[in-house]
């Protein structure tokens, strides 16, 4: 094999499982199949100490369901997130992964990992998903809610990454994947492109875990900065532009949920989500109404639901007419416990110290009202992807999938990226036994050959289109066109201009250094994610779980029709689609 393909790569790295995405799910599932005995190898776009969602650190621990803690039980608690995605989530992944949570705790404590109180006790917060609803002290029930754990996780990252090193597991770092190698919907190999020296690197192994993150940062318009650090800024994860997800596609894999796009709530002119108070903190209107209370019935009709029910709030009582396009919406904290504060600071300490720091500047954080605005970011993290089924495998052998890059379970964030990671690599560890390394024929090497001559075009193309020009150019395309308020002739449109980006544009993209090159990729990955995300939200002809699928032109929500997976694949070049029901 390295004879037939030392004059197409620069370097051939063989392993029993690659792992694409050093993350949170990377960087578990690289521990747990190292301590397996089996040969791991992590391909990385950043550096793994920061890497991933979780790179700046962490401040809760989600999805707690057991009757001895809360009195909710992992089956009640998964059933009811699964419930709440409207029919399109996996009832069995959702409960798999409540169950699983709790299994990974200790594997966090035996890394140093701090989630205890210093009298070994957890600190816990009411969840935030049980009916939609916040709960409060004088509430007794709202409904099935998962607790979360605060804890000191500032460190996660560099306390796995840590252990990754002292495992010696091969880590190829500022290292970006670009597409997958196949032989009859199996995936043989990957290729890579390392941003600092050039490099074009094959990766050969018995398995892959695809673990590159979400793709909900870079799809759409921030229209609060400046060109071109309003391409980088938001709450999520800025390398997570869909890599992973195109990838599959290219290749073959299912991928399902395209169409919901992911809404954020963060406060205008001042700093991303303020910590601490979607937990705890009054959202009101300019006559001092609070959200929470005002459309509290409409809620509850609706059976709660939504995967961020405060984002919710301020678009009701109707999508036609939401009260965040109707006032000013702002956090107000003059009647919340004053424990609210202390959760706000020790949130802020563990995940994003620079907020606390201008909050404590400016008098505290009950002396801080809030300007509230949505913000769309892109796919759904955990909905919206690669599908997987109970082992972890996509629909390609030897693909397996584990984090924010995974479709059709529910957005547990942290957990279930560490869950996932860890319950496939003990999958592996039997699995793999006696599985042959996969030689590479002739038709791969045109597979590798076509992959090269598409990632480096960018560095022949002289007085080309800016990289970041287009993505600048493209995320607005989407705001305007697609946004919230979806309309037919306007989504129409936005297939044509993305059909002449394609054609037009995307030819004429030019690099000029091996970083730039990178950004060339990654616009060519977001252009592909847009038009499937596009594409679908066109197919989907009702209105489920608004704002996140909200059709002007389709406002009821039909479940005769439509509660089902718009499911999609690549076929010869075009997307194909089906209508399924995941359980």
């Amino acid at each position: 094999m390295a004879k037939q393909l030392e004059d197409v790569v620069d370097e051939i790295v063989v392993s029993d499982l690659v792992i694409l995405g050093g993350g949170l799910a990377g960087c578990i599932a690289g521990i747990r199949a190292a301590e397996k005995n089996i040969g791991v190898v992590i391909v990385e776009k950043a550096a793994i100490r920061r890497s991933g969602e979780a790179g700046r650190g962490m401040d809760h621990y989600p999805s707690i369901a057991h009757p001895r803690i809360n009195g909710i039980s992992a089956e009640e608690y998964g059933q009811k997130r699964a419930d709440d995605c409207e029919g399109l989530a996996n009832s069995k992944q959702s409960i798999l992964t409540v169950k699983g949570a709790l299994k990974i705790i200790p594997v966090l404590e035996s890394l140093g990992v701090k989630l205890r109180e210093e009298d070994g006790t957890f600190k816990m917060i009411a969840g935030r998903f049980g009916g939609g609803l916040t709960r409060r002290k004088d509430e007794k029930k709202l409904g099935t809610a998962g607790d979360f754990i605060l804890y000191r996780g500032a460190d996660l990252k560099l306390r796995l990454s840590s252990e990754v090193r002292k495992r010696k597991i091969r880590v190829y770092e500022r290292t970006m994947m670009t597409g997958l190698i196949t032989e009859n919907e199996r995936v043989l190999g990957a290729t890579a492109v390392n941003v600092r020296n050039g490099k074009f690197l094959l990766f050969v192994a018995k398995a892959f875990l695809l673990a590159t993150g979400g793709a909900q940062s870079r799809m759409y318009d921030y229209p609060f900065g400046t060109f071109p650090n309003n391409l980088f800024t938001g709450y999520s994860n800025p390398p997570g532009v869909g890599t992973g997800h195109i990838a599959a596609y290219r290749a073959g894999a299912r991928l399902t949920n395209l169409e919901f796009v992911s809404v954020a709530i963060n406060s205008l002119g001042w700093s991303p989500s303020p910590q601490g108070a979607v937990f705890c903190g009054n959202m009101q209107n300019t006559r001092g109404e609070d959200l929470f209370q005002k459309y509290r019935q409409i809620r509850q009709k609706e059976k709660g639901g939504g995967f961020s029910p405060w984002v919710r709030y301020t678009f009701m009582p109707s999508m036609s007419e939401p009260e965040i396009e109707r006032d000013v919406i702002r956090y107000y904290w003059d009647s919340v416990p004053e424990e609210a504060e202390w959760y706000g600071a020790y949130m802020a300490a563990n995940e994003t110290p620079y907020v606390l720091k201008m909050t404590l500047q400016r008098g505290g954080l009950r002396k801080t009202p809030y300007e509230l605005y949505p913000w769309l970011r892109g796919i759904i993290r955990s909905f919206g992807g690669v599908m997987r089924d109970q082992n972890g495998e996509s629909s390609l052998k030897g693909l397996f999938v584990a984090g924010d890059v995974e479709g059709g379970g529910v957005p547990y964030g942290s957990a279930g990226a560490l869950y996932w990671g860890y319950r496939i690599a003990d999958h592996l560890a039997e699995s793999l036994s006696g599985v042959e390394t996969p030689l590479l024929g002739n038709g791969q090497r045109e597979q590798i050959e076509l992959e090269k001559k598409r990632v480096y075009a960018p560095l022949t193309v002289e007085d080309g289109v800016n990289p970041l020009e287009l993505e600048d150019l493209v995320r607005k395309i989407m705001s305007y066109h697609v946004g919230v308020k979806r309309v037919e002739p306007r989504l129409n449109r936005a297939l044509e201009l993305l059909g002449l980006i394609k054609e037009k544009y995307v030819p004429r993209i030019s690099a000029k250094s091996h970083h730039e090159l990178m950004r060339a990729i990654e616009v060519q990955d977001i252009v592909e994610l847009c038009d499937l995300h596009v594409r679908t939200s066109l197919i989907r002809t009702e209105t489920r779980i608004p704002p996140y699928h909200y059709r002007v032109d389709y406002p009821q929500q039909d479940d005769a029709s439509w509660r089902k997976n718009i499911v999609v694949r690549n076929m010869s070049g075009k997307m194909s689609y089906t209508l399924t029901t995941i359980e």
